[in-house]
């Protein structure tokens, strides 16, 4: 079920100037002096009345609001993992809550140690994401009813989590990568000197063949085909997360095959896909993150060739989330849904976006956006397909 994230309006409470009386008779020296002692009682009170309140307030905001974040890999993947810390620190910096992450690495073997230790400590909210870790943290979760748990990129199996404290956070994927298609087959109607029109081909390289990554691919190849159905799709995996050499490699080829633009749902493995576009002189759309916007000061060649890309705005989520979850908005016994109506997704309209893609096409897009927000265009999910119709969906879109 869809839900639109609620913001949470922070309040402050300031404490006022304290008032002192003094005497200039001899006679009204007790008089005095009484005025002055009731006087600084009033202001003691004041003062103790004004701490308590700054402190609730702080307390409202988060000063007293703990978060541990499991990263399932390493920070530095400028996708998920870099978005989330992206959002905590966020959430520390705005209201001073205790936030730590742990990069839990990729050895597997090690997570349910840290599921563990975290979930014995005093965490107020403890948050992890992604499918490697979905199972083993329902598990957890089932075993600490008392502990309160946010899984992103995902939905909770409430048959394993009885107790209602884990709150899922899923992405509609396949919409951001919908307008990701349609964006690379627009782009054939640009007269860019990059793109050759007597080619009609795009590409798509994923981290892994597996259903979160072909949501990407089936949004995408919809969007391809609502903008021109005579456009053919080259598909390629990478096999791992993180094997940027290997990306590099897999991209390479899929321009070398005539693939004008590539789409690159690939994980860590993304700088690989963005290097071979360089190489290629090619374009290249990115997913997670806005990847340009990152590379543009210390890698400027390299993001010139980074038309937009696709995001999940995991950290914007994780802080609406939790705010949420303190004001009560959001609650750990549901699932909410997020897609582009809400902002959690979308193509990134950056500079470079801005100069590479002409007016007219932007107008087009936005347009098509407002179509899926309002319904009118629905997009199909990999979840729904079985691995034989994703086959057959490839192989229908081949050169």
């Amino acid at each position: 079920m869809k839900k639109r994230f609620v913001s949470l309006a922070m309040a402050c409470v300031m404490t006022g100037s304290l008032l002192a009386g003094c005497g200039s008779k001899p006679a009204e020296e007790t008089k005095a002096a009484d005025a002055k002692t009731e006087t600084e009682a009033k202001a003691e009170d004041a003062a103790g009345e004004g701490a308590a309140e700054e402190g609730e307030a702080k307390a409202e905001e988060g000063g007293d609001f703990k978060v541990v974040c499991l990263v399932n890999g390493s920070l530095g993947d400028k996708g998920f993992f870099d978005s989330a810390a992206e959002g905590l620190n966020k959430l520390k910096d705005e209201t001073g809550a205790e936030v730590k992450i742990v990069e839990m690495g990729r050895d597997e073997t090690s997570y349910e140690g840290h599921f563990l230790d975290v979930s014995e400590q005093d965490w107020d909210m403890i948050v992890t994401g992604t499918f490697s870790t979905k199972e083993l943290a329902e598990d957890i979760a089932s075993q600490f009813p008392d502990k309160n748990y946010l899984f992103y990129d995902g939905e909770v199996n409430r048959d394993t989590v009885i107790d209602g404290n884990m709150m899922g956070i899923a992405y509609y994927s396949n919409q951001a990568a919908f307008m990701s298609g349609c964006l690379a087959a627009k782009m054939f109607e640009s007269g860019d000197e990059k793109m050759d029109t007597d080619s009609k081909v795009l590409g798509f390289i994923g981290s892994m063949d597996t259903a979160n990554i072909n949501d990407f691919l089936v949004g995408y190849i919809e969007g391809i085909k609502y903008v021109d159905p005579e456009i053919k799709v080259l598909t390629s995996y990478v096999g791992s997360f993180e094997d940027v050499a290997k990306c590099t490699e897999m991209t390479t080829q899929l321009y070398n095959q005539g693939a004008q633009i590539v789409y690159a749902p690939a994980s860590q493995s993304i700088l690989g896909a963005v290097t071979a576009a360089q190489n290629a002189g090619k374009y290249i759309i990115a997913c997670d993150q806005d990847i340009y916007t990152q590379l543009k000061d210390s890698k400027p060649e390299m993001a010139e060739c980074i038309l937009s890309s696709s995001l999940k705005n995991v950290g914007e989520s994780l802080f609406t989330a939790i705010q949420g979850f303190k004001d009560g908005s959001m609650t750990c016994d549901k699932d909410y849904l997020l897609g582009l109506d809400s902002g959690a997704v979308g193509l990134a309209k950056n500079e470079n976006y801005e100069k590479c893609v002409p007016e007219d096409i932007r107008k087009a897009l936005d347009e098509i956006e407002q179509k899926v927000i309002s319904g009118e265009i629905t997009v199909g999910t990999a979840f729904d397909m079985s691995t034989d119709d994703i086959a057959a969906m490839r192989n229908e879109m081949k050169p």
